[in-house]
């Protein structure tokens, strides 16, 4: 059986060079979990969806006009406000705001975003040795940010490009004592190995806030306050313990379980 899944392409679609890897982890993880083939498909062709804030596309899920039934395991809202028709077979959601959002939820779908599952895909590798006082993970839309640029410059800050390939993201995060992230996966796949991170807010009004606060809902969480682009400039100065703060993800374990539990396709 062959798994028809949809995650967002975005210009990687044409280009490899353009492949954000927070959305490409979609069908490595499942194809991981499932032990069986994935390929894209459009939403209207998909049996599933996975990673991302994508749970608006499920109203796209239509076939002659007519609905169709998705399966869905753990994608998320990206603003408050937003209802999702309950028809699909809800596995597994984000967070608790997802949930929310979904009008006659049906039972209680596992939490958490599958990107945590990343510790899982690595099993068997070599672990990499840490080689780096601060990864420094900017969004696509902040990697030419000045104070990115500034902050890359600085001993022991190793820049970390969401283009890179999915396995050369995971290994560089691995070899970071501490990770600073504007892409919400960089802070997801910081938590799947235990690494400690905060993140670092660099383009207010273009990333939505609200998918961070969805993602650390799961957790029992407030989102922890992210800090200020100007703070990139204090790494010169500051322990970057200092700047990431007290760090604590509750159930991550159980999170973990929750969704290898609630996998459609076993």
């Amino acid at each position: 059986m062959m798994i028809k899944l949809y995650w967002c392409r975005g210009k990687g679609r044409s280009d490899p060079t353009q492949q954000n890897f927070g959305d490409y982890l979609s069908p490595l993880l499942v194809e991981m979990v499932a032990a069986k083939p994935v390929v894209y498909a459009p939403i209207h062709k998909a049996d599933m969806m996975a990673i991302g804030s994508i749970l608006p596309r499920e109203r796209k899920a239509r076939r002659f006009f007519l609905p169709r039934r998705l399966h869905i395991w753990g994608p998320g809202t990206d603003a408050p406000g937003k209802s999702f028709s309950s028809r699909h077979h809800y596995h597994a959601l984000r967070g608790l705001k997802s949930c929310e959002q979904v009008v006659g939820l049906r039972g209680s779908p596992a939490l958490g975003d599958p990107g945590l599952l990343a510790e899982h895909w690595w099993a068997g590798r070599v672990k990499p040795d840490k080689r780096h006082r601060v990864g420094l993970i900017p969004h696509y839309v902040d990697r030419y940010n000045p104070y990115v640029q500034m902050a890359a410059k600085l001993p022991g800050v190793h820049l970390i490009d969401v283009f890179w390939p999915v396995e050369e993201v995971l290994r560089a995060i691995q070899s970071c004592d501490f990770i600073l992230s504007s892409s919400m996966h960089g802070l997801i796949v910081a938590d799947a190995f235990s690494v400690p991170n905060r993140r670092v807010r660099l383009s207010a009004g273009i990333i939505s806030d609200f998918k961070f606060v969805d993602y650390y809902s799961a957790f029992s969480l407030a989102e922890p306050e992210p800090l200020q682009a100007q703070a990139l400039g204090e790494l010169a100065m500051v322990d970057p313990a200092e700047l990431v703060g007290e760090y604590v993800r509750p159930g991550l374990t159980d999170l973990q379980a929750g969704l290898l539990r609630a996998f459609p396709f076993l």
